[in-house]
């Protein structure tokens, strides 16, 4: 089976082509609640870091600092345009090192995995997963196994828990999705559970929106905290 590379999926860069204005569809206009817990408690390592699927950004330039890289990856070369505007536009408080925050348009699949720069001890996955179409979500969990760092840590918020459908992106996910996907490849589980509403951004706790003009209930957040053994 041919890998379904995201770079030649159209339906991102054509979001981001027609325009996605800061709050509009998947944006958020911030970082995730659990990760800015994670940062103000310590916990995320430092040395090099990935997000891919990083959008405008919001947690590249969070986790961004002065021994931290972080490195936000999308297919989208509107988006990773997008990404830098803003972070360039940020003062020193909003953003502890600029330097430290970079962005590429690649594909998460096409990292070269023997580039010692292509080593990660901290990956973040929010809403990367259930963008992908569920036929390749093995090869997610292969190349995350290839990316990661022995001892790095992987940290995924997911969502959308929801009751199996067929629906998306986003596609439905579960905790237990997770770990059927990243035992076998050598991760070890270190937190597996349902989020509360205030570790949630607005509409991924199982609550009603508004999105494109309609009513909708995507599903609730979970997180889950993995080292690579």
């Amino acid at each position: 089976m041919e890998v379904n590379n995201e770079l030649k999926h159209a339906r991102w860069t054509e979001m981001w082509e027609a325009g996605i204005a800061p709050g509009e569809k998947f944006d958020t206009q911030s970082p995730s609640p659990l990760l800015a817990k994670f940062i103000k408690e310590d916990r995320i390592p430092n040395g090099r870091a990935l997000v891919p699927g990083c959008g405008r950004g919001y947690d590249v330039t969070a986790l961004a600092a002065p021994g931290r890289y972080v490195l936000g990856l999308d297919i989208a070369e509107k988006a990773v345009e997008a990404a830098r505007d803003r972070r360039d536009a940020l003062s020193e408080d909003q953003c502890a090192s600029k330097e430290n925050a970079d962005f590429q348009t690649t594909s998460f699949f096409d990292l070269d995995v023997s580039d010692p720069n292509n080593k990660f001890d901290f990956i973040y996955d929010y809403t990367f997963l259930c963008a992908l179409d569920p036929s390749i979500r093995t090869l997610w969990a292969e190349q995350m196994a290839r990316l990661t760092k022995p001892n790095g840590e992987l940290l995924t918020l997911i969502f959308p828990i929801r009751p199996p459908d067929e629906a998306g992106p986003p596609f439905q996910v579960s905790l237990e999705l997770y770990k059927e996907l990243l035992l076998p490849v050598g991760f070890q589980c270190l937190e597996l559970e349902l989020l509360p509403s205030e570790l949630c951004h607005t509409g991924r706790d199982g609550t009603e929106v508004t999105y494109d003009g309609k009513p909708k209930v995507f599903g609730t957040s979970g997180i889950g905290h993995w080292r690579k053994l």
